[in-house]
């Protein structure tokens, strides 16, 4: 029981509507405070709750007292505060010195006179437990090991031989401090051996340590917990790690051999830390995450994947498994663009060399050399023309397309006639490139044959279609042209072309 004056004078906070007498008797959350409790409010999740509070007082931010009905303390650090608080209504410890009659403390141990030692405890030779310590039931103080003055073991904690623990260091029942770490080297008969565990654990002032968390004691050098760091329950902490000051590790986490942790860390449940590796200081890793490699700068991390619905879960697994499947037919269609790209440069080292390869054609040239016109326009670039010989182009595969509005508009697919259509073009421009000519009024490039058409696979929206023209022969005035289409190097369609120039009556 307390005043909200006294209240507010330990959490540094500022009355707002408050009468300083008024009694508090406990501490509650928003949506079940009395009268005569106090609350808080830290989190935007429960801001809803505030209108409806039956607490006596609320300790937020300044922000969030011009919402609130009830009397308020206001702090700028509203966590802060509320812990400052709620450590006023905590059991006090009850104050014992001595030894029970059921422990047992080696004649060369040191004790201190106002220390406690609880029921069934074990001190070993040489350890020293310093003024005020609280050791409770069923702990374990190993040989040479030293306990801080006002540090507290609540139950059935065990410290090695030669860990040392500073001040005020709280461990929670089932915790182990200076365990063997996993050292171990195989033999060439496949046999463990077991490298001894030479070193000790040294653990700083004000530091906490959880239910069953486990710090192994380092192979030669120490394993070092400094001083503030926040260890919750079930941590495994292997040899020779260092946690810098004032970090903070929630439970299940479990830590490698001689990884390094900076100073004012974060890191969430369950995350793995590889041996070896370096954490920056100020660094926030978050829950589940796997740290494989070092990090150098502060700031947060993440790994992992979270929840998500088990059939949407389904699909994603089905996907990561073609992962590296899409990765390799990435890195093909990136090598073909790059070589696309790359057309310009490849044109001019030919004609510097003496070939006949022209340079490419974009959009605008090509509507001098075709009559087509939108939507029967099927070639969109010329990336090299070796006249009288080959021509290779491109056309982007949309899904705007009219023609998908009704050929299989279910699954859309170009059809297999306009492929032939965009060949056909590409070898209409080949032919006039070659005679060096433009289309007029008077003559005109005709297709008319079409031999050995194949079609491989399908071309869908989102395909680039490259076409490849070749000139075979030429007979009593019609051309044959080889032709290829091609989607990501592979064939999707091939036929033999002819074509003839034929003059237009006017």
């Amino acid at each position: 029981m307390t005043t909200l004056g006294e209240i507010a004078a330990a959490a540094g906070a500022r009355l707002q509507g408050c009468d300083a007498a008024t009694i508090i008797v406990g501490v509650a959350p928003l949506q079940s405070a009395g009268p005569g409790q106090i609350s808080f409010l830290t989190h935007p999740r429960y801001r809803s709750y505030l209108a409806t509070t039956q607490a006596t007082a609320v300790i937020l931010s300044s922000e969030d007292a011009k919402a609130c009905p009830a009397p308020a303390l206001v702090a700028a650090n509203p966590h802060v505060a509320y812990a400052r608080a709620a450590a006023l209504f905590e059991p006090a410890v009850e104050s014992r010195r001595g030894i029970h009659p059921t422990a047992w403390v080696s004649p060369t141990a040191s004790v201190a006179t106002d220390a406690w030692i609880g029921p069934h405890c074990a001190v070993e030779a040489g350890a020293v437990i310093e003024s005020g310590v609280i050791v409770g039931p069923g702990c374990v103080i190993g040989e040479q090991a030293v306990i801080g003055a006002g540090s507290r073991l609540v139950a059935r904690v065990t410290v090695c031989h030669r860990a040392r623990l500073g001040r005020r260091v709280l461990a929670h029942p089932g915790a182990v401090i200076g365990g063997d770490g996993f050292g171990l080297a195989l033999d060439h008969g496949g046999r463990w051996l077991k490298v001894p565990q030479l070193g000790g654990v040294a653990v700083g002032d004000d530091v906490e340590i959880g239910a069953n968390t486990t710090i192994d004691r380092g192979a030669l050098e120490d394993t070092v917990i400094e001083e503030g760091v926040k260890l919750d329950n079930q941590i495994q902490v292997a040899h020779n790690v260092r946690i810098g000051a004032h970090s903070a590790l929630a439970g299940c986490v479990g830590i490698a051999g001689s990884a390094r942790i900076g100073r004012h860390c974060m890191v969430g449940g369950g995350v793995g830390i590889a041996g070896h590796l370096e954490i920056a200081d100020g660094a926030q890793i978050t829950g589940m995450s796997l740290v494989a490699q070092s990090i150098t700068k502060p700031g947060a991390y993440s790994s992992g994947l979270t929840v998500e619905p088990n059939r949407l879960w389904n699909k994603i697994s089905a996907r990561l498994r073609r992962l590296d499947e899409l990765f390799r037919r990435l890195t093909v269609l990136e090598r073909k663009i790059n070589r696309n790209s790359a057309w310009q440069s490849l044109i001019r080292d030919d004609k510097d060399q003496g070939g006949t390869m022209n340079e490419s054609m974009d959009i605008q040239g090509i509507l001098e050399y075709l009559p087509h016109r939108y939507p029967f326009l099927l070639i969109d670039r010329v990336l090299a023309i070796e006249l009288g010989r080959s021509l290779i182009g491109l056309k982007n595969v949309s899904f705007n397309e009219p023609f998908f509005l009704g050929h299989f508009p279910q699954r859309p697919i170009m059809p297999g006639v306009l492929i032939l259509e965009a060949l056909a073009q590409a070898t209409g421009i080949l032919a006039f490139k070659s005679e060096k000519e433009k289309p007029d009024h008077r003559s005109m490039y005709y297709l008319v044959g079409v031999d050995n058409a194949r079609f491989k696979r399908p071309v869908e929206p989102g395909d680039q279609l490259i076409l490849e023209v070749r000139l075979d022969r030429i007979k009593r005035g019609i051309g044959k042209f080889l032709c290829e289409a091609k989607v990501d190097g592979q064939l999707v369609a091939s036929a033999d072309l002819m074509c003839a120039k034929r003059d237009i009556d006017l």
